[in-house]
């Protein structure tokens, strides 16, 4: 999809499309000259056009960004040594590992957020 086609799917104004793309949250493909983006950029242009209906901005939303970056460089200490060994049942370990180090990362943000949205309740 192209730029405006991703815009307009998630819902944004182009401006802050290009935004998005300026901070790093979005990245595309060159082709023929074209930039076109991929259904995880939809996915994350959608996520932002729902922060953005409450005043926040991609340069805020950065901060997920590069808690992704900081989370995929704890991984790779992991699963570089795993692929070091080079073999197809390596690769495959590896794969099963990193998608049991993604879902655990998903449920230790979420337990975080709740944890502490708990304490902003109290007086």
């Amino acid at each position: 999809m192209t730029a405006a086609e991703v815009a307009a799917a998630a819902g944004l104004p182009e401006a802050t499309f290009d935004e998005l793309v300026r901070y790093g949250l979005l990245s595309s493909r060159s082709v023929a000259g074209t930039d076109y983006f991929d259904e995880d950029a939809l996915a994350v242009a959608r996520l932002a056009a729902g922060f953005y209906r409450f005043g926040i901005e991609p340069r805020h939303i950065r901060i997920y960004r590069l808690a992704a970056e900081r989370e995929v460089g704890l991984f790779e200490q992991v699963i570089v040594p795993i692929l070091k060994q080079r073999n197809p049942e390596a690769r495959k370990h590896a794969r099963q590992t990193l998608n049991e180090l993604s879902k655990l990362g998903q449920q230790m943000r979420t337990a975080m957020v709740r944890a502490v949205l708990q304490g902003l309740d109290k007086p």
